[in-house]
């Protein structure tokens, strides 16, 4: 497929996807007004990567940053813990808004704040909030959304927080703690109350989709306020868990999933990484994302921690420009995928071999 086929196609979706949730949105005047104006800025921040791409630079549309290593639980096969990373020193207080400043100017529109939990670095929401021409996604596991922190949310309406749930109280307890669940879903409760919409963030296992692949299950998380479900499949880091990791029938059943769900509910539904082949395979490594590390490594994806330059002494466009990461785009072609959603992770052996 050719660069500029899967770029506008890759962009298109995504512009249709902030405009399809300005419309779902409409019941919560605020979020919708905030993503109508993001929908707004998409033509300038599409200009502003055509642009960096002409003189050489591709720049992804959507960005992925690792706030923090730190988190108040430890779940099971989170792959954060999982990769036993030695953390760095973390990125400063300074450089922070200057790299949120730099991917607006290059035309990023989507920033995705992870972890760790998100709700430890102050430092990256507080940068976030000075850049509402960007969507903020927030995957937080929801037990620190306390008062203050969803009134915060209320105020700053391009920035939605994502909650992560397995599926059930005791799917989600299993992997997140005992009580996880009835606290998350009481800090949902306090969102909705709020007007406050939200997106939760599953998961998915060869032991939960069948739970979680309903019409029921959908309707009572719509219920409460949830406006955008992530569907993310599981990646066997923790050595013994691939039993875990969905076989190709699962991953087409998921995708279909998500599409179907699209036209019965009033909500986004986007399965990750869903079905990369209209896009001529892996959108990682800068071809339609990128990732940030706590300490601030520019790397193909989170599941893929290795990296040859860092934001403490280069510019976010000179990043994208790294030898490593150009000879990931050059031959994604050989990024055959196995069971486990990720391309990156299942050939880990040969990013290796590039660096």
């Amino acid at each position: 497929m050719k660069a500029e086929s899967y770029k506008n196609l890759f962009t298109g979706d995504i512009r249709i996807s902030l405009k399809t949730a300005a419309s779902i949105l409409s019941t919560y005047p605020a979020s919708a007004a905030a993503l109508t104006n993001i929908s707004k800025g998409l033509l300038t921040s599409e200009r502003r990567r055509a642009k960096n791409s002409e003189c050489g630079t591709d720049i992804p549309p959507l960005l992925i940053v690792s706030t923090t290593d730190e988190c108040n639980l430890s779940c099971k096969g989170c792959y954060s813990c999982e990769q036993s990373r030695e953390s760095g020193e973390a990125l400063s207080d300074g450089r922070v808004p200057e790299i949120l400043s730099e991917a607006s100017q290059l035309g990023v529109s989507v920033v995705m704040l992870a972890g760790g939990e998100p709700l430890l670095s102050d430092c990256w929401l507080s940068a976030m909030t000075r850049y509402n021409d960007m969507l903020g996604l927030v995957f937080t596991n929801g037990t620190l959304l306390d008062e203050r922190r969803c009134a915060w949310f209320m105020e700053h309406r391009h920035i939605i927080p994502l909650i992560s749930i397995e599926g059930g109280a005791e799917q989600t307890d299993a992997r997140r703690g005992v009580g996880v669940f009835e606290t998350v879903n009481a800090r949902m409760d306090r969102l909705r109350g709020l007007g406050v919409p939200f997106g939760i963030s599953l998961t998915v296992t060869s032991q939960n989709i069948d739970s979680i692949l309903t019409r029921n299950f959908n309707s009572e998380y719509i219920q409460k306020g949830c406006r955008l479900f992530v569907y993310v499949e599981y990646v066997p880091v923790e050595a013994g868990t691939e039993p875990l990791a969905l076989p190709k029938s699962d991953k087409k059943r998921l995708s279909d999933f998500a599409a179907q769900s699209k036209k019965q509910h009033p909500a986004l539904f986007i399965a990750f990484p869903g079905d990369e082949e209209p896009y001529g395979g892996c959108l990682a490594a800068g071809r339609g994302f990128i990732h940030i590390s706590a300490d601030g490594a520019v790397e193909p994806c989170p599941f893929a921690p290795f990296s040859d330059v860092n934001l403490k002494d280069a510019s976010l466009k000179d990043a994208l420009n790294s030898d490593f990461l150009a000879r990931v785009r050059e031959d994604h072609h050989l990024l055959v995928e196995g069971n486990g959603g990720c391309a990156l992770w299942h050939n880990r052996e040969w990013l290796a071999g590039l660096i």
